[in-house]
């Protein structure tokens, strides 16, 4: 038997990713007025699922058995509610046609994305309901993500909710080709945010949450195989997703610690994903429109083709930057485009670049912006003002692992 946080961990990650399959199964199969009833299908069913596991052990296959017991769980809780939903008595849900244990060949989640991004809910409403509903984030997830309070994020969530039951007709069922194609970006915006807190968490216990990462990916998957893949940008964030989960098994050392890029083993990169990033690079150059992830993805090249960290490019990567920041302002855009000129040899430009930076609203509550101010402190060999900026971050709410990293950091400066 595993110990018990090994167990917890899997039991953790798989309830994650099956419960936006269960929902996204049972909405296509019931209709999105009942979405709030799967939602509360699916978590019961997860709860009677999981049970005993932690205590009898984990089953040989993980996935297969919790689909096995939560979905028959949830065909017990629909049964019970046949009456409300209409459904004859001799409905069978185990048929081939009508299976909420066995996706079709359909993606639903895929389908319930689509429908949450509708263009009638508000653009960053869309992102709030389809993390939520479909990529399993938790409400202090995606309030944590966007630096909003729970209560705030509940109220839009709610709203945005009340318009997806509202919607009715074929296109609430089955999302046409149009609908995808006309909501891709949105979709591809969704995508991007799972993936980023999946390799970078603001909380919890793990450094990488790799299933968000693999989860993410096999999204963008589904959506290059179901479209021409010309939208701008697709095979761009395609390329940034494979390169990033490349360097994934180097990101964390056996302990479970943070290893930062400079000390990473280059050789546990997976080259197959590089080579596949690249080859994804090279299609996204057909595309019309110049977007953030094709700087981003760019970026990420960067730092693939460089064999050792003495031999990356960090004026190209700094350009890079002053490029996304321009056409994407954010944060930890500004943040990250300092510690590259940093690297690069341009303390003046750095130092001008974190100003700046401290301006936007969460500066204070981001320990990547104060570890850039270290950074820059050590450079300028003013320990004070490194050890200060330290401990700026130390009182950001971060995940345990970068804590302690951050914690390490500030023993050595004092």
């Amino acid at each position: 038997m595993r110990e018990a946080a090994d167990i917890h961990k899997l039991l953790d990650e798989t309830v994650r990713r099956e419960r936006g399959w269960l929902i996204s199964s049972l909405v296509s199969k019931f209709g999105l007025s009942k979405v709030d009833l799967a939602e509360d299908v699916a978590q019961d069913a997860i709860v009677k699922a999981l049970s005993t596991w932690p205590y009898k052990g984990v089953p040989d296959n993980p996935r297969a058995w919790l689909r096995r017991v939560a979905g028959n769980a949830a065909i017990d809780r629909v049964r019970r509610a046949a009456r409300e939903f209409g459904i004859d008595d001799d409905w069978d849900p185990a048929s081939d046609e009508e299976d909420v244990i066995t996706p079709s060949l359909r993606d639903p989640e895929l389908d319930l994305m689509v429908l949450c991004c509708d263009p009638a809910i508000a653009p960053q409403d869309q992102l709030f309901l389809a993390l939520k509903t479909v990529c399993g984030f938790t409400a202090a997830e995606t309030a944590a993500l966007f630096f909003m309070k729970e209560d705030a994020l509940a109220q839009r969530l709610a709203r945005a909710k009340r318009h997806l039951k509202a919607q009715s007709g074929e296109l609430a069922r089955f999302p046409t080709r149009f609908a995808l194609k006309d909501r891709l970006p949105r979709l591809l915006k969704v995508i991007y945010l799972m993936f980023a807190w999946g390799y970078l968490p603001r909380r919890g216990e793990s450094l990488v949450r790799a299933d968000l990462c693999r989860e993410a990916l096999r999204l963008s998957e589904g959506l290059l195989a179901q479209t021409d893949g010309n939208t701008a940008g697709h095979h761009a964030l395609h390329a940034l997703l494979l390169f990033q989960i490349a360097r994934l098994p180097a990101r964390v050392d056996a302990s479970g610690r943070l290893v930062t890029l400079e000390h990473q083993d280059r050789s546990l990169w997976d080259q197959t994903k590089i080579a596949d990033a690249f080859a994804q690079l090279e299609a996204a150059k057909t595309s019309e429109t110049l977007t953030r992830y094709h700087l981003e993805a760019g970026i990420a090249s960067a730092h693939a083709e460089a064999r050792r960290w003495d031999e990356t490019k960090w004026p190209v990567i700094a350009r890079l930057y002053e490029l996304l920041l321009d056409q994407a302002p954010s944060l930890a855009v500004a943040v990250n485009g300092a510690v590259g000129l940093m690297l690069a040899g341009d303390l003046d430009a750095a130092r001008a670049r974190l100003d700046s930076a401290s301006a936007y609203p969460h500066a204070e509550r981001f320990p990547g912006f104060h570890l850039a101010r270290a950074k820059l402190a050590r450079l300028d060999d003013d320990p004070d003002a490194a050890t200060a900026a330290l401990a700026a971050a130390k009182a950001c709410e971060t995940s345990a692992p970068m804590a302690e990293h951050i914690e390490r950091e500030l023993s050595l400066a004092v």
